[in-house]
């Protein structure tokens, strides 16, 4: 019977997180290079541009998984201010029950990103539970690619549904699925 290797989960303030950005950086570049992203260099500076805004906004935490001190996976995100961006190039326009943001009403997961040798081993599962965990927020958002089957099969399994789509403000993005999940028991 073989064991999984240990892998050790941190979490990380923006200033520990800032000293760990070529690392981050080079494992996003790594997983949106293959299918069915193929992102490029414009993609991986621009990562890098928003980390170092994103990781100094409210709410930002940042988890990631090491086998020995081999980077293997990350997660990040941030609170959503009343005067977000999120909520704009939107396909079809939402229902302002949802668009609408107030303090505290929504947290944003940004990226969560594993290298393929460590996929199906609940990596990401753990960071995503670790990231919202405690969450003071009512609900939490995210967008995916819905050509990448695995990660919308695993948001669905873990509680998110889909709201509305949106072109997010990438060189040649597609069409992403906006999800929800609600944080707070209804």
């Amino acid at each position: 019977m073989n064991s999984l290797p240990a892998i050790n989960y941190q979490s990380l303030s923006s200033e520990p997180a800032a000293q760990q950005l070529d690392e981050l950086t080079e494992l996003y570049s790594e997983v949106y290079a293959g299918p069915p992203y193929a992102w490029g260099p414009e993609h991986a500076q621009l990562f890098r541009e928003r980390f170092e805004v994103q990781r100094q906004q409210e709410g930002y935490r940042l988890i990631t998984a090491r086998e020995h001190s081999h980077l293997v996976a990350f997660g990040f995100g941030v609170t959503l201010q009343p005067t977000t961006l999120w909520w704009r190039n939107l396909v079809a326009p939402l229902p302002e029950k949802i668009t609408a943001e107030h303090p505290g009403r929504t947290w944003a997961l940004v990226e969560l990103l594993v290298r393929a040798p460590w996929r199906r081993q609940h990596v990401a599962e753990t960071i995503h539970d670790m990231l919202l965990t405690s969450r003071p927020e009512e609900r939490a958002t995210l967008t995916v690619l819905p050509a990448a089957t695995p990660a919308v099969a695993a948001y669905r399994k873990w509680g998110w549904y889909k709201v509305g789509e949106k072109r997010n403000p990438l060189p040649g993005a597609p069409v992403f699925a906006v999800m929800i999940r609600n944080l707070r028991l209804e």
